[in-house]
């Protein structure tokens, strides 16, 4: 597990070791997310509060951050996972590339349910799931805490 406060350099975060469901689930409970988001307001340009965990047997990464528009804050959830991509405009050979989806939800409930299905390896339910909420973007990743 890693933590990102708001106002961090985006290579910067915060090293926590190994976690398991209970764990993460308090960490995400506890974090502080109200505090993060106002001093993320304040710098712009830095990283916004970010935790993440990380399925390494399987090298897929979830993680769950938080942004605000006004008044209305809402949480920004990003899966990372292997994803097979041909290169030479789709006619070459396959290669697997790290592929990031990112989606929007406001329900605290709704992320909770993701934490559990994530830890449970349910990865068919939890694609399903999340790929329900509002998209936010696809693109390659770039671990930039690595």
């Amino acid at each position: 597990m890693e933590c990102q406060m708001a106002g961090y350099e985006h290579n910067r975060a915060d090293q926590k070791g190994e976690t398991d469901y209970q764990n993460f689930q308090k960490a995400f409970d506890l974090f502080p997310w109200n505090e993060q988001i106002k001093k993320a307001n304040k710098y712009p340009d830095k990283a916004s509060p970010t935790i993440t965990t990380s399925d390494l047997k399987n090298e897929k990464v979830f993680w769950i951050s938080m942004a605000e528009n006004g008044n209305e804050s809402g949480y920004i959830i990003g899966y990372i996972y292997p994803k097979e991509k041909k290169t030479f405009l789709g006619f070459g050979k396959t290669k697997t590339i790290r592929w990031l989806e990112m989606f929007t939800v406001e329900d605290k409930n709704k992320v909770d349910e993701l934490i559990k299905l994530f830890f449970n390896r349910d990865y068919s339910s939890f694609e399903t799931s999340i790929r329900k909420l509002d998209d936010f973007g696809q693109m390659e990743s770039e671990d930039l805490a690595k």
